[in-house]
């Protein structure tokens, strides 16, 4: 679903459609507040995403997974996926590049604790996520 982050970029993939996401928007803590929220009271799940020039939402539900870009022209994707497959696909992207999400909003820079302290708030909302789908 998600590239290996890096210098502040991402792609999301899902199906026929790639595209960009900007560091604008907190993608980790974003993805993971929005779906433990969803399934914890049974409601679709929104993100937003910026890509610097043009976002675009992620709505998952109970059946399906919509994209809908805000350009000139809005577009529509649909994917039959519900939000639980899309939140075992954010746990895996999330786990497998732990460092770099750590490192999304340019921590280079910030002390070896913050660096610590900011992993293990990724790595509780994880495994918060896997409980809630477990």
């Amino acid at each position: 679903m998600f590239t290996k982050p890096k210098n502040g970029w991402v792609n999301l993939e899902i199906g026929d459609f790639r595209e960009r996401a900007s560091y604008l928007t907190d993608i980790p803590n974003d993805c993971l507040d929005t779906f433990i929220f969803a399934l914890q009271n049974n409601i679709p799940a929104s993100v937003y995403f910026d890509a610097e020039g043009w976002d675009y939402y992620l709505i998952s539900s109970f059946y399906r997974t919509f994209i809908i870009i805000n350009k000139e022209k809005p577009e529509l994707f649909t994917f039959e996926k519900d939000y639980e497959e899309i939140a075992k696909e954010l746990i895996i992207d999330f786990e497998e590049n732990i460092d770099e999400w750590v490192n999304w909003e340019c921590w280079h820079g910030k002390s070896e604790e913050e660096f610590k302290e900011n992993k293990v708030n990724l790595i509780t909302k994880i495994n918060k996520l896997k409980s809630l789908i477990e």
